[in-house]
């Protein structure tokens, strides 16, 4: 590769740049005022975790109750369906309560199995749902 004496002069003058650039925002991202803003930031997104958390629970409560609204006026199937439905929400913002606790929806394993059922869950409702709907709409 050539290399023209103007371009090696301009590229180690801008390694020289970079290189002074970079120890300098080393040494502000060390100093003490850059390591408490980031601590508070920290400290911010961790209390959007939480309350987003607290909040996805709520949402999937809310569903829970719809469909135990709606399997108290339905019967038979559907009504098994609709509570069926109920508890897999309810397990399901119960699991979002618990991920705030460990804080990860991964760790521990089996909290992860939790969710990864209550979502399998859900997918199988969803299609039986869709299934059921299709062959009561067949002339």
């Amino acid at each position: 590769m050539n290399i023209t004496k103007g371009a090696a002069i301009r590229l180690t003058v801008l390694f020289i740049f970079l290189g002074i650039g970079g120890a300098y925002s080393w040494q502000i991202l060390l100093s003490p005022a850059s390591l408490e803003q980031a601590e508070g930031q920290s400290k911010l997104l961790e209390q959007i975790y939480v309350s987003g958390n607290y909040i996805e629970a709520f949402i999937w409560f809310c569903f829970a109750i719809g469909f135990a609204i709606n399997a108290w006026k339905t019967s038979g199937k559907a009504k098994n369906h609709r509570l069926i439905t109920t508890l897999t929400f309810l397990l399901f913002g119960g699991s979002d309560i618990v991920e705030v606790q460990t804080g990860a929806w991964w760790s521990p394993w089996w909290l992860f199995v939790w969710k990864a059922s209550c979502v399998l869950s859900m997918a199988i409702l969803f299609w039986v749902y869709l299934r059921d709907r299709a062959l009561s709409n067949k002339p």
